[in-house]
């Protein structure tokens, strides 16, 4: 099995080919006509359907490797969270569940896209699964903000990055009780990451949690400068 290249062809025509997704699939919701309804509930139930099967699949694929507990099946890894966060927002369209998609989706899970922490590349099963779920979430995220029109309301990256510290604080005490590193905040990825460049433990995990808050920040740009030109069209 090759092993995985890092900003090889492999890896850039992945992300080029989700990019081209989701640009796609946003553009479907939005076609003027009778279909235009129809085509934005089918995207959004394939897209819920095609994570869910993802991640019932990278729980099924992990068994081989070791023995599957009850910590397997809670969403403790960020994306697994994630993935659920986006079949809810997929299904019910609820304001919150966008809001967190969007924000989680275009910022960790890219990041986590441009730096996998994957050992072997195509078509390994768990090279696969790792761009089918991240991809996945990403590409949702696309589509419900831009797509169906469920825009964050504002203030959002500052409710969502709170709501993510806490999420954070509960993970780390689970880590501590079970001994894990869920979200990595025992350790770093044993692949090269972002968080290399961050300084030792435990300051990447602050120097991380300050990115997330640029990042948010900037995500939520588009939005303000769109509210206040029509605030000022009023």
């Amino acid at each position: 099995m090759n092993p995985f290249e890092r900003f090889g062809l492999e890896h850039a025509a992945t992300l080029l080919l989700l990019a081209a997704i989701a640009a796609l699939l946003s553009w479907l919701p939005r076609r003027r006509g009778a279909g235009s309804a129809r085509a934005q509930g089918i995207v959004r139930f394939a897209l819920a359907a095609l994570l869910s099967f993802g991640l019932a699949f990278a729980l099924a694929d992990a068994l081989p490797l070791r023995r599957l507990d009850w910590l397997d099946i809670l969403p403790l890894h960020f994306c697994d969270m994630a993935v659920l966060i986006a079949v809810w927002a997929l299904l019910t369209r609820r304001q919150t569940a966008c809001e967190l998609l969007y924000f989680w989706g275009l910022s960790g899970t890219l990041i986590a896209m441009l730096t996998p922490d994957v050992d072997h590349g195509f078509p390994d099963s768990r090279c696969l699964s790792f761009f089918a779920l991240h991809g996945g979430v990403a590409v949702s995220a696309v589509v419900m903000t831009f797509g169906v029109g469920v825009r964050p309301r504002p203030g959002a990256h500052l409710r969502v990055f709170w709501i993510t510290n806490a999420y954070a604080a509960l993970i780390a005490v689970i880590d501590a009780v079970a001994n894990e590193n869920y979200l990595y905040l025992r350790a770093k990825p044993s692949q090269p990451s972002i968080l290399d460049v961050m300084g030792p433990w435990p300051w990447y995990i602050a120097a991380a949690d300050a990115l997330a808050f640029v990042l948010f920040r900037a995500l939520m740009i588009p939005f303000m400068n769109h509210r206040a030109a029509a605030t000022h069209q009023k």
